[in-house]
């Protein structure tokens, strides 16, 4: 199943960022049940060596493949896509005209300017990539300073923008919230509903990050399509804690 296809489901889409360049783990958290996985070239330790390796491993588990940017820049967007990563994280956009910029870099003629090679992103297609690659490839947009959020209609407007995506440890900071992540503060809380209430207004998915899993619940109730509950560097860090105490 195609990326999009899952994310029209009524049920959430599951997802866990990959921030280590394993891929017999992106493998077996596939196997496991873990729907998405999304790498993470912004703050983990993946680079574009480690893009083919992972991807294979991500498929052989069965899970959709996903990858935060280190930044809006048009080769980081092309190699991703042309390796195969299905749907695209842009962090740090402040406004629509960033908005656009990575669209642009994404989609193929007359959208954007995409170079056209994807070679192997084409393996796995079955079909003419060129003809469905820019309903195919989803771009989601970070929310996670002041200014996206004073700019959030307009960066929703942006034509061929897929979704939004709130980054709330960076939104936290920007907007001067006593506490990082804390989905009970009312401001936070408030930017929660109304990326979720845009994203629909606009026809756009809409994604969170979490590290808690106890934030998962009130996630899929607000209406969320794509739910990251933590890194697997942090599920590892638990569970050894759990067999830490037990030992």
């Amino acid at each position: 199943m195609q990326l999009k296809a899952r994310l029209r489901q009524s049920e959430p889409l599951r997802n866990v960022f990959m921030t280590l360049p394993v891929p017999a783990l992106a493998e077996r958290m596939g196997v496991m049940g873990v729907e998405s996985i999304t790498l993470d070239m912004q703050h983990g330790s993946i680079e574009d060596a480690h893009l083919l390796g992972l991807l294979q491993a991500i498929r052989a588990g069965g899970a959709l493949p996903l990858a935060r940017l280190a930044w809006n820049r048009p080769e980081l967007i092309m190699k991703a896509l042309d390796y195969g990563v299905e749907g695209i994280i842009c962090p740090m956009v402040d406004s629509a005209e960033e908005a656009a910029a990575f669209v642009r870099a994404a989609k193929y003629p007359p959208v954007g300017n995409r170079s056209f090679g994807p070679f192997r992103a084409d393996l796995h297609h079955g079909g003419d990539y060129f003809a469905d690659a820019n309903d195919g490839t989803l771009c989601f947009v970070m929310v996670e300073t002041a200014g996206a959020v004073e700019h959030l209609d307009a960066i929703a407007a942006t034509p061929g923008l897929d979704g939004l995506f709130i980054g709330p440890w960076d939104l936290s900071v920007s907007l001067g919230l006593k506490e990082r992540a804390n989905f009970s503060d009312p401001d936070l809380s408030a930017v929660l509903d109304r990326v979720v209430a845009v994203s629909k207004q606009h026809g756009l998915f809409s994604g969170v990050f979490t590290i808690r899993p106890s934030d998962m619940p009130g996630l899929v109730g607000r209406g969320f399509d794509l739910i990251t509950c933590g890194t697997e560097d942090v599920i590892f860090q638990r569970g050894l804690g759990d067999w830490m105490g037990a030992w």
